[in-house]
C-alpha cells in the first residue's frame, strides 16, 4: 500500500472515530433532551388530569370514556390515583406490575415526583394534595411524536456519518497526493541518475521546507559520489597507465634478451634491466597498496595509543635498512620527552604513521646531494609539531601547489626516479589523523615539511 492510500486511510479511521464520538454525544443528547421535554409535559397533563378527577366530580366510568375520546386525537397521559395507603383509587389502564415497587421507592425519597422509563413507555410519579389529604398519581405515555423525530434524526445521522467518512477519505487521499508528490518527483527524478550521468542533479524546490532540505541532501550525496566514482576512475586509468610503462619495458627487455642475447654478459645485463624494471613495478604496486589503505573509511582504521616519537625512530631504521647510504638525524627541539614522556602520545595508527613519516623521509634524502634530512620534534602550542629538512634542490612555487596530488610529478622528475603517489599517501594519513601538512620550499636551498598533530587528543574517528 502506497504512502498517499495509507496516509489517507489512516486519516479516515482516525478521523471516522472522531465523528462517532460527536454523533453519539449528539444523538444522546438530542434523546434526553425529547425525555426531559416529554417528562415536562407529562407533569402538567398528569395535573390537569388529577384536577379533572378530583375537582369535577364526575363519574369513574365517564372519565374513562371521555380520556379514550381524547387519546384518538391527542397523545394523553394515562394515570392511575392511590391514597396515603398506597391503596388504587383510579385507573385508566390496567396499572404496571412496578407501580407499587416505584411507588414505595417514591415514598422513600422524599421527592415531590420521580421519573422512569419501561420500554418504550415514561412513568412520573407525583403526590398531588387536595382538601388536606395526600394523593399518589402514576402517570405514564408514550412520546410517539418525540421518538419518531428521534429514530428519523438517528438515521440522517447515520447516512451523514458515512457519507462525510467517503468524502474525508478522498480529500486526504488528495491532500495526501499533494503533499507527496514532491517525493515522488524526487524518486523519478532519481531513477533517471546512473554511473552514465552522476552530472545530473534533482530540482531544487523554492520553498524552504523539508523537500528542499532533502533534495539539497541528495545532491550533496551525488556531488561525492560522483567525485568519488570520478576518482576511481581516474585512479584505475592511472594505474594502467603508470604499469604498462615498466611491465612493457620489462617484457620488450626479455623479448630481446631472448632473441639477440649471445654471450653471459649479455644476459646478464638483460637480467638487471629486467629486475629493474620489475623493482619499479614492485615499488609502484606498494605505493599504491599504502595509498589505498590511507584512503579506508576512518571507522575501518584501528587507533591506538603510541608515542610519535618512537614511530619516527621506527621510520628511520626501517628506511636506514632500506637504503644504508641515507642519513636520518631526529632531534627533540625543546626536550619535552625530558620533562614528560607522556608529552608525545598520541592516538592513532602505528602502520600508517610510519609510512607517512618514511615518505617525509625518504623525499628530502632522494632529492638532496647530501642524502641526508633532519627531523625535529617539539611542542608547540598544544600541537606536535615535526619537521622534516633538508637541504636539496627545493620545490617550485608553482609545483607546491600540486606536489600533494595523485601521480603528480613536478620539474624534479629529472633529478631522480619516482611515481608521484608519496606525497598523496602522506597528506591523506595526516589528515586521518586530524593532522596538518605544509610546505616551506625554495629552489636549490632544500624544502621544510612540518607536520602538526594534535597533542594529548584521541582523534574522535566519527568526525
Amino acid at each position: 500500500m502506497k504512502i498517499a492510500t495509507r496516509t489517507a486511510l489512516s486519516y479516515a479511521i482516525l478521523t471516522a472515530g472522531i465523528l462517532f464520538v460527536f454523533a453519539y454525544v449528539l444523538y444522546y443528547v438530542s434523546e434526553k433532551n425529547r425525555e426531559d421535554e416529554f417528562n415536562d409535559r407529562l407533569g402538567y397533563k398528569i395535573i390537569w388530569r388529577s384536577e379533572f378527577i378530583f375537582d369535577a366530580k364526575i363519574d369513574s366510568a365517564k372519565i374513562k370514556e371521555l380520556h379514550l375520546r381524547n387519546k384518538k386525537i391527542l397523545n394523553e397521559a394515562d394515570i392511575s390515583v392511590y391514597n396515603h395507603n398506597k391503596e388504587l383509587l383510579f385507573t385508566d389502564i390496567p396499572p404496571s406490575s412496578q407501580n407499587q415497587k416505584n411507588l414505595d421507592r417514591f415514598i422513600k425519597s422524599g421527592q415531590n415526583k420521580i421519573t422512569w422509563v419501561r420500554r418504550e413507555r415514561q412513568y412520573m410519579a407525583m403526590r398531588y394534595e387536595f382538601d388536606g389529604i395526600s394523593y399518589y398519581i402514576i402517570g405514564s405515555a408514550v412520546d410517539i411524536t418525540g421518538r419518531a423525530h428521534v429514530a428519523e434524526f438517528k438515521e440522517d445521522i447515520i447516512v451523514i456519518y458515512f457519507i462525510s467518512i467517503i468524502i474525508i477519505f478522498i480529500v486526504g487521499f488528495m491532500f495526501s497526493y499533494y503533499t507527496l508528490k514532491p517525493l515522488k518527483d524526487i524518486i523519478v527524478q532519481i531513477r533517471d541518475i546512473s554511473e552514465h550521468n552522476l552530472h545530473k542533479r534533482l530540482v531544487i524546490p523554492k520553498a524552504k521546507d523539508e523537500i528542499y532540505e532533502l533534495t539539497e541532501t541528495f545532491n550533496s550525496t551525488f556531488n561525492r559520489l560522483e567525485k568519488s566514482f570520478n576518482n576511481h576512475r581516474q585512479f584505475v586509468t592511472t594505474i594502467s597507465h603508470e604499469f604498462r610503462t615498466p611491465l612493457s619495458t620489462l617484457i620488450s627487455e626479455l623479448e630481446l634478451a631472448k632473441d639477440l642475447n649471445t654471450t653471459v654478459d649479455d644476459y646478464k645485463i638483460s637480467v638487471d634491466n629486467a629486475l629493474q624494471d620489475a623493482n619499479h613495478a614492485s615499488e609502484l604496486s606498494s605505493a599504491l597498496l599504502d595509498f589505498a589503505r590511507a584512503s579506508y573509511d576512518k571507522s575501518q582504521i584501528s587507533f591506538t595509543e603510541l608515542r610519535l616519537d618512537e614511530v619516527l625512530a621506527d621510520a628511520k631504521v626501517n628506511l636506514l635498512q632500506k637504503n644504508s647510504d641515507y642519513k636520518v638525524g631526529i632531534h627533540y627541539m625543546d626536550h619535552a620527552a625530558d620533562q614528560d614522556e607522556s608529552n608525545y602520545d598520541f592516538h592513532g595508527n602505528p602502520y600508517l604513521l610510519q609510512i607517512a613519516f618514511l615518505n617525509l623521509m625518504e623525499n628530502a634524502c632522494k632529492y638532496s646531494e647530501e642524502k641526508q634530512c633532519n627531523v625535529e620534534i617539539e611542542i608547540q602550542n598544544k600541537e606536535i609539531e615535526i619537521r622534516f629538512i633538508d637541504r636539496g634542490i627545493g620545490i617550485s612555487e608553482e609545483d607546491q601547489l600540486k606536489i600533494f596530488d595523485l601521480f603528480y610529478r613536478g620539474n624534479n622528475k629529472n633529478y631522480n626516479s619516482g611515481n608521484g603517489i608519496g606525497l598523496s599517501i602522506v597528506k591523506r594519513i595526516i589528515e586521518i589523523h586530524q593532522g596538518v601538512l605544509e610546505v616551506e620550499s625554495e629552489l636549490l636551498k632544500g624544502s621544510i615539511f612540518k607536520v602538526k598533530m594534535p597533542s594529548h587528543t584521541k582523534t574522535n574517528l566519527s568526525s
